[in-house]
């Protein structure tokens, strides 16, 4: 009997052992698999973030070009509204005037904050906070830190807007975490945009649409003719160049260009016209110059500097003045 009972110990004893080998071997593939899920599910959430924080390149390329190009129609639009340039009175620099519109969408006078229409909803700043809203319905927190947004010119036809940031990313179960800086750089074509010197010179009556010229050189008088009557832009690095032009800065750049004044669309508008050289920032300037009327085309308005006072458009344009003489 006591046999039969030490049988059936060693029995139990070894079905417990097996049982509880069993519940182990169970409890560690449970817990292998579930480690395995626990890592694909945080791959797909870092590659989930990886791939937006990448979208976050193309998205603030996006929202940079369209603040500043609506921040650069906001600034035609204000300058003529006072009829002064940037700088001027209690008017802003262009610099400070073009960050303020880019951000908020407001321009500071004196003491005055105006906002500006055509920016509401469309500011960098708004942008930004709708990525942010997109990001959290992903479980991904954003957070912005703009450091500066600025204007420049680095080519003619060109200007650029450039924002300096940080952008935060993440996840919100704390899987990752995302810290970047960021130096955004948008181009936009100024071909299309008012001119601001013939804005306020012409008290917003006689404008003029920025368009390069068609005319490759000037062969002869027809060439000259079509590039003036058309108020066409070209290249001069004896001009001021776009940006230049508002805040009245009428000197040099390496970046400058010029067109020649209608006199004629001056008058036709009531307004009085100067007999100076018809280039722009000649005639609306007051840089002393030697001039004369040119021979061809022939329009007893249509003057053009001539030497020895550099820089010799009568030369640039190929033309001569009536008589024959420089």
């Amino acid at each position: 009997m006591a046999i039969a009972m030490n049988k059936k110990g060693i029995f139990f004893t070894f079905a417990a052992i097996a049982l509880s080998i069993i519940i182990l071997l169970s409890f560690h593939t449970y817990t292998a698999y579930r480690l395995k899920d626990d890592m694909e599910s945080t791959e797909v959430r870092i590659s989930t973030m990886n791939n937006f924080v990448k979208d976050i390149d193309d998205s603030l390329g996006d929202a940079a070009f369209i603040a500043g190009f609506r921040s650069l129609l906001s600034l035609e639009d204000y300058i003529m509204d006072y009829d002064r340039f940037m700088g001027e009175e209690d008017s802003p620099n262009l610099a400070t005037g073009f960050k303020d519109l880019f951000l908020y969408g407001r321009i500071t006078t004196g003491i005055n904050t105006e906002p500006i229409g055509l920016m509401e909803n469309n500011t960098f700043l708004n942008w930004t906070e709708r990525m942010g809203v997109q990001a959290d319905k992903t479980g991904i927190e954003l957070k912005f830190t703009i450091n500066d947004a600025a204007i420049s010119q680095s080519e003619p036809w060109m200007v650029d807007v450039s924002v300096d940031l940080e952008v935060e990313a993440k996840d919100k179960k704390g899987t990752a975490k995302w810290t970047i800086s960021k130096a955004i750089t948008k181009r936009i074509n100024i071909t299309g945009f008012v001119d601001p010197l013939y804005l306020v010179k012409n008290n917003g009556l006689a404008n003029n649409t920025i368009r390069k010229t068609v005319v490759p050189n000037f062969e002869d008088e027809d060439d000259l003719n079509l590039h003036l009557i058309s108020s066409y832009y070209i290249e001069n690095s004896n001009a001021p160049s776009y940006l230049m032009r508002f805040e009245n800065n009428l000197g040099s750049s390496a970046h400058g260009i010029e067109s020649l004044v209608n006199s004629q669309k001056i008058e036709d508008a009531g307004l009085p016209t100067n007999s100076r050289s018809a280039v722009d920032y000649i005639y609306f300037g007051t840089q002393a110059v030697t001039d004369c009327e040119v021979k061809k085309p022939n329009y007893d308005w249509f003057r053009l500097d001539s030497l020895p006072n550099p820089p010799n458009h009568l030369a640039f344009y190929n033309a001569q003045c009536k008589g024959g003489g420089d």
